[in-house]
């Protein structure tokens, strides 16, 4: 092998390692879990680079909130939403803003109202029943702004 294939061979080596470590850069974590009373949540989904990890962190949460927005036609994800969810007893269990399209709950197994507020609009999901295992998935889709 000459020094010319060597410096080739090293170049090819180090670029396929770069795209690895890009590609790998490229999936963001989801922001840490947060704690209301006894409610463990986490929001994320934006950037697109987070969506993997939301997907995987899924299967851990039995409440799921995904939130879009009319846009003509089409329904896009929107963020900034303020989500509350309140159980049984008229008690606001939970009340933050959305920092993406996914809310992430682990609230105690029971039934819930969930709202949601995006641009002065709130919607609501009445009799939301959250078990002990599986998930549970509200979907709000706010009318075009």
């Amino acid at each position: 092998m000459n020094m010319q294939s060597v410096k080739c061979a090293a170049l090819s080596a180090a670029l396929a390692c770069a795209a690895v470590v890009a590609r790998a850069d490229d999936v963001l974590p989801l922001p840490p879990p947060k704690q209301s009373g006894d409610v463990t949540y986490t929001s994320g989904g934006v950037p697109d680079e987070q969506l993997p990890a939301v997907k995987q962190a899924r299967a851990n949460y039995p409440l799921v909130i995904e939130l879009f927005e009319k846009n003509g036609q089409k329904n896009q994800y929107t963020s900034y939403a303020q989500v509350r969810l309140i159980d049984a007893n008229g008690n606001v269990v939970l009340d933050d803003k959305s920092e993406g399209p996914f809310f992430l709950v682990k609230p105690a197994p029971g039934t819930y109202k969930v709202e949601a507020t995006f641009n002065g609009r709130t919607l609501e999901q009445r009799g939301v029943t959250v078990g002990a295992s599986g998930s549970k998935r509200v979907v709000f889709v706010f009318p075009a702004s």
